[in-house]
């Protein structure tokens, strides 16, 4: 498995957006560049800021005396005030007292204090973050409020803590895509919150459709369980407190976006500063891609404790579709995706090991459609559904082909052949959140019994 010294205490993310740093991430060595690439001007480099919004109108606001956060309701929502306000302190308590990660910006008095102002909606279960102007005197940050929907009292504590995260991530680079900074705070949630069904829908719907992207630019409905991505670089390439490793990539990717641009510029991002520690070399960034999707086929009720234990909870919710399932008596099987894959999207197909002979080969190969890059492993399944091995295919630089043989089938139940679509154009230009919309690409897997 691969492992690197990842993480950053508060003070050394400090010092990294105030100075520029090296180390944050990888402990030593040069910090990540901005981005040297010549890209197509018509291309985006980060989503759009947009015009400063107005705050919602309210007839009262309450306030902690013990953390700066202030809750703003009217009287249809006078009753969830006293819980939202609770939930609001205890948040920010949990991630910048207990994770020791930087507080959000104050908001220069826009809600009446300095603190984070949280606006209450007592109908839905939701939460709206939204920046207010972009401070870019020497990197950028912003400040913002938060818009929640506190209807019913189990979510109250999640709403709160996605607000104060997401404030959070403001502070840190809100240049980030809005997904990404959305799964960032999921991810805080689940570190600090117990979870509720609002979480298991999310990563229902995204195990659901596999296919989809766990980075883009957009926010959507899959943006809440995109924070797998993030609990599985934490726990694999983390080496300090929960969250740390995140907290450090939004850190080390902020930039300084131009005061009259109407766009963020998100150059470095996330994954040029995930690139930068593997010292650009596509071949680890493949493998480590491949093997997160592999775990995400064993989330849940799959899980035999060593995937995401973690994430036991979620059960059936867990389980990742399959594109395909048939049995080995079957082959030779040519078949397509039943949906193209979006970049950082993946697919599944179980190869059931029914009527096997003795010494047998399976003979593997995909094609997929140009430009994208696409990655794959085969993964072995024992009688009791636990990983009894993987062999990763040859990673194809440049090309769209790829062929691998396996043996040793004997005691095995099944064969779970993965797939990644690691997007890009090609080496010099990889996969780049902001370039949205993401054009997704299909393919073809072929089995055969050699």
């Amino acid at each position: 498995m691969l492992a690197l010294c990842f993480g950053a205490s508060v003070a050394t993310v400090a010092r990294a957006q105030k100075l520029r740093e090296p180390g944050v991430l990888t402990g030593g060595g040069p910090s990540t560049p901005r981005d040297p690439r010549v890209t197509d001007p018509w291309l985006p480099t980060g989503a759009e800021i947009g015009a400063i919004p107005d705050r919602p109108g309210s007839r009262h606001r309450a306030c902690s005396t013990h953390r700066p956060v202030c809750v703003h309701f009217d009287e249809a929502g006078r009753s969830q005030a006293p819980a939202a306000l609770i939930a609001l302190e205890t948040a920010w308590s949990q991630l910048v007292l207990v994770l020791g990660l930087p507080a959000p910006l104050p908001d220069q008095g826009r809600g009446g204090t300095d603190a984070l102002d949280a606006y209450l909606e007592p109908s839905g279960d939701s939460v709206h973050v939204q920046h207010e102007g972009p401070d870019t005197s020497r990197f950028d940050r912003a400040s913002g409020f938060c818009t929640l929907g506190v209807r019913s009292a189990a979510t109250i504590a999640r709403v709160a803590t996605l607000c104060v995260a997401e404030a959070i991530a403001l502070r840190l680079d809100p240049a980030a895509t809005p997904h990404i900074r959305r799964a960032y705070a999921n991810h805080l949630w689940w570190i600090v919150g117990t979870p509720t069904h609002q979480d298991l829908e999310a990563i229902d719907d995204l195990q659901s459709n596999p296919q989809l992207g766990i980075a883009t630019r957009d926010r959507s409905a899959y943006s809440d369980a995109s924070a797998l991505w993030f609990e599985y670089l934490d726990r694999t390439l983390g080496r300090d407190s929960p969250g740390a490793l995140a907290t450090a990539m939004l850190a080390q990717s902020v930039a300084k976006t131009p005061p009259t641009s109407l766009s963020w510029d998100n150059e470095p991002d996330v994954f040029d500063v995930l690139r930068s520690s593997f010292d650009g070399k596509h071949r680890r960034i493949a493998e480590l891609f491949t093997a997160m999707a592999v775990a995400r086929a064993f989330l849940g009720a799959r899980d035999d404790g060593t995937y995401w234990p973690e994430l036991a909870h979620t059960g059936d919710f867990g389980r990742v579709r399959f594109d395909w399932t048939f049995g080995y008596s079957t082959l030779p099987r040519r078949v397509a995706l039943r949906r193209p894959l979006e970049p950082t999207g993946s697919v599944y197909v179980w190869l059931t090991l029914d009527k096997v002979p003795e010494a047998a080969t399976l003979g593997f190969q995909a094609e997929w459609e140009a430009p994208a890059t696409f990655a794959w492993s085969l993964v072995r399944i024992d009688q009791d559904g636990r990983e009894a091995g993987r062999i990763n295919a040859p990673f194809v630089e440049r090309g769209q082909k790829v062929e691998q043989n396996l043996v040793g089938l004997e005691g095995l139940s099944a064969i779970l052949v993965v797939g990644v679509n690691l997007g890009g154009v090609d080496l010099e230009h990889p996969f780049d959140p902001d370039v949205a919309p993401h054009e997704p690409h299909g393919c073809t897997i072929y089995l055969a019994a050699l």
